[in-house]
């Protein structure tokens, strides 16, 4: 035997190299395990898109009428069913069908140029194409792509679909690739492989029925593939997102919120971005917590991304995936414990396996490079209509510890560490991986060179992670641009192997081997672009942009005319411009918007335009989006039952939370449920009694005790900024049934945090209450927003919502609009729920206890402890917290009801002069020495060791002195609002007392009694 032969190195096939047996489906194919789970749990939610949700069975019936028709067009088990579906619901059933009918599906991208699109159908022959009503008009003139049967045209009905069955080595699906020759080449795979991928799945991960998947890869990737097809053969849930063609990971970060995924995989080029938005954007990262498991693959891992990751994200577990397009979809995985040095790529899952071989197929000893191969059951079936091109990649199998007839040759370059870790070593050929995607560079300058002005072609990747990208290298005859040529290419070429740049230069170099000289070209491009002419920024925001861009991009100079993409700025780039973009200027902008505008210039344009806005303004886009309750509803909310006392009190260890649940403690008959951020239900009870005992609601503490011993008051350990409120979905489906009215009075209230920063607590807080409303039984939701929802200019009417295009400008006042607007959209959709509209809640006319929160009690305080008064204008509403506990406790419970889906104002017709006030002070001992001397001494205080964080926290808002030094200047007024001189009042407004009197026991806690 020869001494080349693999049958003398058999028994050096490394073990680790071999992924364990394990046990698969007998004779399953894929669609056999999804009707099983059909049939086992017929109405468990399996899909959602936007607002709807398909059951298994709602699926499996639509499947099978689309199958129904798949067949009566003339589909052949073994025909070729291209599925011409960019995203949405009708996707998955085109597969499923497609499988039911035994034709494998093919993913086809509308989008992509029709002169692809025609040679794609040329090469599949399909009697029936698979399309949509939206993409159907792609295929006019396309007379290859044949009969089009539009899913979403197809009546469903309950009969079965009575074709035959696919078996374990029937073709499943194909996936166009990129080509060496220039001819995009089509992997085809068996159910086999599919099969025991979804298997090695459930082994490695866990039962699938348990898992939430955000389908996050195009379906034209092949990854898409075990985001549909584990859940969906498992009993697990699909969440598809709407991507309208846009990588929009912010809108990612609320879909993984929303629908509390527990799984998903990111591209590492995707992920760093995504990493950059997290560290710039912290209040994003909440929306992550849901998030239990990570997997990265298509690119090598970047140890430094994940370790930053880390750093937010402690506890996600984060696997690493290898696999090519031929092998069903992923062939090894590595759970990464450690974000040091280079990740490997893992070991083989059961049933197949990752050897590395030198040139005549023998395995290499560790720490040895080689060429990795992949076999077993996950080995595909080839090229469409390429015998040869098959041949020379899946070749015949020599080693009996490997099941399956042939290994494929990856063209991956790799090693074993010597405790068996496979480890990535580049490529051998001239295949790249951008954005996770498989391109040829071959197939990209032969389209180049197939253009007449095209002498010679030269294409070659620049850059590293998200900034990655292709550049081209032409030389010309006359007759072409770069700008020509670029755009003839994108008529030709999928959208993401099109070069970033493409320069002109004399001749291709060359090595002295006669190779490619790629560090000569990547120099050329960076001489072209430096040379290009630079037209300097001409106003501030043009400067600023332009900075950022410099910074983003790692350039000294660009161009305001120069559009982003000619830089090599790519959508994930686009990403952490946007939200360095929201950070400098102030102002936040949509990604698409900023996409749109491509220059420097067009982008400054955008900022100009909301340059007289107030400088944390969000966009009105941003708050429409979060206003929209989709999702949260079923079709048919149930109404809210007759009132039994079973309240739950969201806020209750807040300032009016406390005098709530200290006025419900009281009252007999109440069961109330206190949602409190805790860790659990002991230490939520310690937060109640600390709270009750700081406003000095001595009697009340008292009877939470009693309350909390014979369950009258159920601590509920969770957090209104979590999904399903931190609750998990039994305990927060036990909730909504044991209640019949929510009082939400928690939110976050920080004047110096802007929008995004109030938006996990009051908005998707919010929005959690509002799925609890529509859930169960039902019940009747009372939010507490405040009069700040209206600019200052515009006098609130009772029934009048402001729109969002006027948002106020402070950040908890832009997220109680969105908080009105979220739920008179519920409304519409038979959810009921009264607002009730509050100003400057005063202390309890009892016990005095301020709220620390309060800017207005701690402007009084700080004059007290100043010893200075001022002359001032300044006025605010004003309501002790104890009249508006009893008012909001009797309209809960039914006593004085409010009307149905009603917003109620809640103040007293008499506001409250700070003159007054500090007159009461003065008469007391203070000082009337003017705003100045006020605001020295509280500087002097607020930067004094042992300084309390009231008055630091008055120091960082009260605005300077004016020109007068006595009185306070027109800003100060400002931060004030005495809504009762413009507000048409709905509620109860007791006149007993009065202003000075209510904040007698207020003012005596501060020794100014008078």
């Amino acid at each position: 035997m020869e001494s080349g032969s693999p049958a003398l190195h058999l028994a050096t096939v490394p073990p680790a190299g071999v992924g364990p047996p394990l046990p698969i489906p007998d004779g399953a194919s894929v669609i056999d395990l999804f009707e099983a789970v059909a049939a086992r749990a017929p109405h468990r939610p399996a899909l959602r898109h936007g607002a709807r949700t398909w059951t298994f069975q709602q699926l499996n019936r639509y499947a099978d009428s689309v199958a129904t028709a798949l067949a009566g067009r003339g589909a052949r088990p073994g025909d070729f069913a291209p599925l011409v579906v960019a995203e949405g619901a009708e996707f998955a059933v085109g597969l499923l069908a497609a499988m039911k009918a035994g034709t494998p599906f093919v993913p086809i991208d509308p989008r992509w140029p029709r002169a692809r699109l025609a040679e794609l159908f040329r090469q599949l022959s399909a009697p029936v194409v698979l399309s949509v009503r939206a993409t159907a008009a792609v295929l006019s003139g396309l007379p290859a792509a044949g009969n089009v049967l539009e899913i979403d045209g197809v009546t469903v009905t309950e009969d079965r679909f009575d074709g035959g069955r696919p078996g374990p080595e029937d073709l499943v699906y194909g996936y166009f690739t990129s080509g060496s020759t220039g001819t995009p080449k089509c992997a085809l795979n068996r159910h086999r492989g599919l099969v025991n991928r979804i298997t090695a799945m459930s082994h490695h991960f866990g039962d699938g029925a348990g898992q939430i998947v955000l389908q996050n890869s195009k379906p034209t990737f092949d990854s898409s593939m075990w985001q549909l097809l584990w859940p969906l053969t498992t009993g697990g849930l699909v969440i598809l997102p709407d991507r309208r063609g846009i990588l929009d990971l912010e809108q990612t970060c609320h879909l993984l919120a929303h629908h509390r995924v527990t799984i998903t995989d990111f591209v590492p080029s995707v992920l760093g971005a995504l990493v950059d938005l997290l560290e710039l954007r912290p209040e994003l990262r909440t929306e992550l917590s849901g998030l239990r498991r990570m997997l990265i693959g298509g690119e090598e891992a970047n140890a430094t991304v994940l370790d930053r990751l880390w750093t937010m994200l402690p506890g996600l577990r984060i696997t690493n995936t290898f696999g090519p397009t031929e092998c069903s979809i992923g062939s090894v995985f590595h759970d990464i414990t450690s974000a040091h040095g280079p990740i490997p790529l893992g070991t083989p899952i059961p049933n197949t396996a990752a050897v590395v071989l030198d040139d005549h197929l023998r395995p290499v000893p560790p720490e040895t490079v080689g060429d990795i191969y992949i076999g077993g059951l996950c080995v595909g079936a080839g090229y469409l209509g390429d015998p040869e091109r098959t041949a020379r990649s899946f070749l015949p199998n020599p080693f009996p510890q490997i099941p399956g007839d042939r290994i494929y040759r990856t063209g991956d370059l790799g090693h074993h560490t010597p405790d068996g870790l496979l480890m990535f070593d580049g490529r051998r050929d001239d295949q790249v991986k951008i954005g996770g995607v498989r391109i040829e560079l071959a197939e990209v300058r032969r389209t180049l060179t197939t253009h007449p002005s095209v002498r010679a072609a030269a294409v070659i990747a620049r850059g590293a992670d998200d900034s990655r990208s292709l550049a081209a290298f032409v030389t010309l005859r006359p007759g072409a641009t770069p700008p020509f040529l670029l755009d003839w290419l994108r008529d030709r070429l999928p959208p993401e192997t099109v070069p970033r740049t493409l320069t002109v230069v004399d001749d291709i170099p060359l090595t002295p081997h006669g190779k490619l000289d790629r560090q000569a070209l990547d120099r050329l491009a960076r001489e072209a672009a430096d040379a290009a002419a630079v037209e300097p920024p001409a106003t501030v925001h043009e400067e600023l942009v332009a900075s950022v861009w410099r910074e983003v991009l790692g350039r000294a100079e660009v161009s305001v005319t120069v559009p982003f993409t000619d830089y090599g700025g790519t959508s994930l780039t686009a990403h952490r411009l946007s939200t360095l973009l929201e950070i400098r200027e102030g102002l936040p902008v949509r990604l698409s918007d900023l996409l749109a505008a491509g220059t420097v210039r067009a982008q400054a344009r955008l900022f100009e335009a909301g340059a007289a806005t107030p400088a944390r303004r969000v966009a009105t886009a941003l708050l429409d989006r979060d206003a929209d309750p989709a999702g949260l509803i079923g079709d048919d909310p149930p109404k809210p039952p007759a009132l039994t006392g079973r309240l739950l009190l969201t806020g209750a260890t807040g300032f009016i939370g406390a005098h709530l649940l200290a006025e419900l403690v009281t009252r007999p008959g109440v069961r109330l449920h206190c949602l409190v951020r805790a860790r659990d239900a002991a230490a939520g009870a310690h937060r109640l009694a600390a709270a009750l005992a700081a406003y000095d609601l001595t009697g009340p503490l008292a009877a939470l005790g009693d309350a909390l011993a014979d369950g009258r008051i159920r601590v509920v350990a969770g957090d209104l900024a979590a999904p399903r409120l931190g609750l998990g979905e039994p305990a927060f489906a036990e909730l909504a049934g044991d209640v019949d009215a929510i009082l939400h009075a928690g939110a976050l209230v920080n004047f110096l945090h802007d929008y995004h920063g109030h938006r996990p607590a009051n908005v998707h807080g919010t929005r959690e209450l509002i799925r609890l409303a529509a859930t169960g039984a039902g019940c009747r939701l009372h939010v507490l927003s405040t009069f700040s929802v209206f600019p200052r200019t515009v006098p609130p009417a009772p029934g009048a919502l402001p729109a969002l295009e006027t948002s106020p400008d402070g950040g908890y006042d832009q997220s109680k609009l969105v908080t009105e607007h979220l739920l008179a959209r519920a409304r519409a959709l038979g959810v009921d729920s009264v607002v009730y509209r509050l100003g400057e809640i005063w202390p309890h006319r009892r016990t005095g206890a301020p709220n620390p929160a309060s800017l207005a009690h701690s402007v009084i305080y700080a004059a007290a402890r100043t010893g200075v008064v001022f002359p001032t204008a300044a006025r605010s509403d004003h309501l002790p917290v104890d009249v508006l506990a009893a008012r909001l406790a009797a309209a809960v419970l039914g006593e004085t009801p409010p009307p149905r889906d009603a917003t109620v104002h809640l103040l007293r017709q008499q506001g409250l002069a700070f003159a007054d006030v500090f007159a009461r002070l003065a008469h007391a001992g203070a000082g009337p020495l003017g705003y100045t001397e006020f605001r020295s001494r509280l500087t002097a205080l607020a930067e004094s060791d042992g300084a309390d964080d009231r008055l630091v926290r008055v120091a960082m808002l009260l605005p300077p002195p004016g020109d007068d030094p006595l009185t306070a200047p027109p800003a100060f007024d400002a931060l004030f609002t005495d809504s009762s001189r413009h507000v048409t009042a709905t509620g109860e407004n007791p006149a007993a007392g009065g202003p000075l009197p209510d904040v007698a026991a207020f003012l005596g806690r501060l020794g100014m009694t008078g």
